[in-house]
């Protein structure tokens, strides 16, 4: 991914990154599309969602094609690519670019149960083996 790919996706508002989930899970979609996947309480008006696409597709996240007059949008990168940014955005800022900082900070959550603890141990013997 080109730096300045990464720069724009580090830059991401929570809404901005909401807007783009809501994409990703679509696939492609248009205005009306995302905003139906917000549950009412948390739905963006239609000019703030357009807004926030337009803007995704400034930085190059998005892109859009004509559906007759309708803006059809999908995502130029993927959603695990985005998170895996914003995780070494983190990473570098919060811990010092330390990934033993960063996994050390998440397992001294209280939300890290034992079905959790064994979900990350299967996750890392995976990571080992390759897979």
């Amino acid at each position: 991914m080109s730096n300045a790919r990464s720069n724009r996706i580090a830059e991401m508002g929570e809404l901005q990154l909401d807007v783009f989930g809501k994409l990703s899970q679509l696939g492609q979609a248009t205005v009306y599309d995302v905003l139906e996947a917000f549950d009412e309480a948390h739905r963006p008006k239609y000019t703030t969602a357009l807004t926030v696409l337009r803007t995704l597709e400034e930085k190059g996240l998005v892109t859009h094609h004509l559906d007759g007059r309708t803006y059809v949008f999908e995502p130029v990168v993927s959603d695990r690519e985005v998170r895996r940014q914003l995780l070494r955005t983190v990473m570098e800022r919060v811990f010092g670019g330390s990934p033993k900082r960063l996994m050390a900070a998440l397992l001294d959550d209280e939300a890290v149960t034992e079905d959790v603890m064994r979900d990350l141990r299967a996750l890392l013997e995976e990571s080992e083996r390759g897979e």
